[in-house]
């Protein structure tokens, strides 16, 4: 019997391995000591439960090494309540997981509801990080952003307080202010100065009007 599993992000994301402050070690789906594949983003799966990789062992006794061994097969169901439970943080993430091949229409619909929840899930991840970024503050310490809090600046399109030009404006908020109100105005004058421009540039290319002919 085949499983489908899906997820909105790869996990682990191999863009971020290796990155300070990432642990991949959370982004894996485990039970009863068997982990599933790496899983793409944006990619539907197919899980067989047949597969060798999904087999785990335990011992009885020991003191016997070899002879003790009991191998079990871990059923791909036992996965389905970590992947879609309600607070199953995978499943607020994006992922979900079925016990059939899901048709056209319903890949469509699961993969809209994926990415509207992995949205959710990075506007609370950043409201969580700015929570205790400001506590550690508020404590004179620090509490540095991870790879995926960063990214999910960039995705969501929010200004980083951590960015130099947050920063910047926290230690010169008035001269920060006063740039921008004389780039604007600079901006302006630029602006009424092309329309002025294209204004006497047509005026000058218009054809004149013909004369009238002189009377006798």
């Amino acid at each position: 019997m085949s499983y489908y599993i899906y997820s909105h992000d790869p996990l682990p994301n191999p863009e971020m391995m290796g990155k300070s402050r990432y642990t991949p070690d959370s982004d894996y789906i485990r039970t009863a000591g068997v982990t599933l594949p790496v899983l793409p983003g944006k990619t539907w799966v197919e899980l067989d439960e047949d597969d060798p990789r999904f087999t785990t062992f335990h011992r009885q006794d020991w003191t016997v090494k070899k002879a003790n061994l009991h191998y079990i097969n871990v059923r791909l169901k036992q996965f389905m309540p970590i992947v879609n439970g309600k607070e199953s943080r995978f499943a607020l993430r994006g992922v979900v997981m079925l016990d059939h091949e899901p048709s056209a229409e319903e890949k469509a619909r699961l993969e809209k509801a994926c990415a509207q929840n992995n949205l959710e899930f990075r506007r609370k991840a950043i409201e969580f990080y700015e929570q205790q970024a400001e506590l550690a503050k508020a404590n004179k310490g620090t509490y540095p952003p991870n790879p995926y809090i960063d990214e999910c600046y960039d995705i969501l399109k929010i200004k980083k307080p951590y960015s130099l030009e947050a920063l910047k404006e926290m230690r010169s908020p008035g001269e920060e202010a006063a740039s921008r109100i004389a780039a604007a105005i600079a901006e302006g004058q630029k602006e009424s100065a092309k329309a002025v421009a294209e204004a006497i540039g047509e005026f000058l290319t218009r054809p004149k009007p013909e004369m009238p002919a002189a009377r006798r």
